[in-house]
């Protein structure tokens, strides 16, 4: 039977495992406040569900280590709740894992990350990883992988997806319908920004800057989550999923610079 997850093998059997050139998949999530509506492991268990049906359906050798469930939540710390590392922290906190699996042998590694304010340390600690050990040390913040196919998959206009949103609520009523309060789905707050920086996930940003999110939404939320549906989440998740695979295998194989892949 496949094992899922490293801690599920004894030393012996990953010593074997790792003669097959595994990918190892890292979960990043966060734990911070989803507006009124979602509770405060939203991210994580986005993260972890991913990987956990990425790593079960992929014809790769691969592998997952438990999520670091924990982020970088600064701006959320207004809100009763929520957690945050500091960069510092978890750039360390991830290289310290890196180290310790390279020392096993493992040369490629994918983190699957679920929350925008981790991106900065996650690179630098992957990027220092690579630079120590060669190989492939590649990090994938899961959105970024349905940017052509959201437009036609979305309900909310411009802005309707950034936070506790309808792409995250929808994902949430799939994964963990118990985490979404239903009777306490807040109005949309669609903050559509400027040509130069705008919060919503699919926006082409010319700049990048600090904005604590009790300044920009009173309620803990950036997007419009009454229009979220298990039908949207499913589609989502489901190719998510799909696509994370195909950059398994493409690391596995190492293809990832070859365009026709």
């Amino acid at each position: 039977m496949k094992k899922i997850n490293w801690g599920d093998y004894t030393t012996n059997e990953m010593k074997v495992f790792m003669k097959k050139d595994p990918v190892v998949i890292i979960p990043v999530g966060a734990y911070e406040q989803h507006g009124p509506h979602l509770a405060m492991n939203t991210d994580t268990i986005i993260a972890e569900s991913i990987c956990k049906c990425a790593v079960e359906n992929s014809q790769s050798p691969c592998v997952a280590v438990p999520c670091i469930w924990v982020g970088i939540s600064e701006h959320h710390m207004k809100f009763c709740g929520s957690l945050t590392l500091k960069h510092s922290t978890m750039s360390a906190l991830l290289y310290d894992i890196l180290d310790s699996l390279a020392r096993s042998g493992v040369r490629k590694v994918l983190a699957v990350n679920s929350h925008g304010g981790n991106m900065i340390p996650l690179n630098e600690a992957l990027t220092k990883a690579s630079v120590a050990y060669g190989g492939t040390f590649a990090l994938l913040t899961y959105w970024n992988l349905i940017s052509k196919e959201i437009a036609s998959l979305r309900k909310s206009e411009f802005g309707g997806i950034s936070h506790a949103c309808e792409m995250e609520t929808a994902l949430q009523l799939y994964l963990n319908y118990q985490n979404v309060r239903q009777d306490r789905l807040p109005q949309a707050n669609n903050v559509k920004g400027s040509s130069f920086w705008s919060t919503e996930m699919f926006a082409s940003n010319k700049i990048s800057m600090y904005r604590s999110y009790d300044r920009l939404a009173p309620q803990g939320h950036i997007g419009d989550p009454q229009k979220a549906t298990v039908e949207f989440g499913e589609k989502i998740f489901k190719l998510v999923v799909k696509k994370t695979e195909k950059v398994i295998e493409a690391i596995w194989k190492e293809v990832l610079l070859d365009e026709n892949y």
